[in-house]
């Protein structure tokens, strides 16, 4: 089911969408909030209204509504009880790529991708028509991390994220100058030009051995 809400933003129409997969299931751990509602379209509104919802629960028996800002791709739900349905926000005006989820707080288009090699991360194949995600800062760091926190369940890999060594100096893919980092202590080593994620350590960034497997993230930026 899918239901058509206008939202006070630029982007001009945003959908929910009912993922029947997880019906029955629902998550508490790191809600944004939840609300007593009298009906589902309350409860769409009670998402839309906070940029930092991307996804909510929706129980019509309890009149109950959980809003999040997590997709929930890798999660496994903490919670069962008749009644539960889980809707997901897409974007339905340009702004966005098609299924790509889009976290209005962070003006960020995203997906979630399999593990591939370390070796080939820069390749062109990679992240066609969009590009590896960015992490330029704290609060981009921590939404990765709440995103992709059970992810292990799935891909139990470091994550790669965009930034290479070009002449001495680390660079984004346009060219711009890295200005946040979150390097460990004994890092950057040199085994690569690829920077990842490191989950088991509190999502440390490390140079993996180009030998090394990593799951990655796609961002699709506005074009200038």
């Amino acid at each position: 089911m899918s239901i058509a809400v206008l939202s006070e933003l630029r982007i001009k129409l945003i959908s929910a969408h009912h993922k029947p997969e997880y019906d029955n299931t629902y998550e508490e751990e790191n809600a944004i909030e939840d609300y007593h509602v009298k009906c589902l379209r309350e409860c769409v509104v009670k998402c839309l209204s906070n940029k930092r919802c991307l996804s909510f629960f929706y129980n019509n028996h309890e009149g109950m509504c959980i809003i999040h800002s997590d997709p929930f791709t890798y999660t496994v739900m903490s919670f069962s009880g008749e009644g539960w349905k889980f809707y997901l926000f897409q974007e339905r005006a340009g702004r966005c790529l098609v299924n790509f989820f889009y976290y209005r707080e962070l003006d960020l288009c995203y997906k979630l991708e399999p593990p591939i090699q370390v070796s080939v991360v820069h390749e062109d194949f990679v992240c066609p028509g969009s590009e590896l995600m960015r992490i330029d800062s704290y609060e981009r760091q921590d939404y990765i991390k709440l995103v992709t926190a059970d992810i292990g369940r799935v891909y139990n890999n470091f994550i790669c994220i965009q930034g290479k060594k070009t002449k001495g100096e680390w660079k984004y893919n346009d060219g711009s100058m890295m200005e946040y980092f979150r390097w460990h202590p004994d890092q950057p080593s040199g085994l690569s030009n690829v920077i990842c994620m490191w989950r088991a350590n509190n999502y440390i960034w490390i140079n993996p051995h180009s030998r090394e497997i990593c799951t990655y993230m796609c961002e699709y930026r506005p074009q200038n």
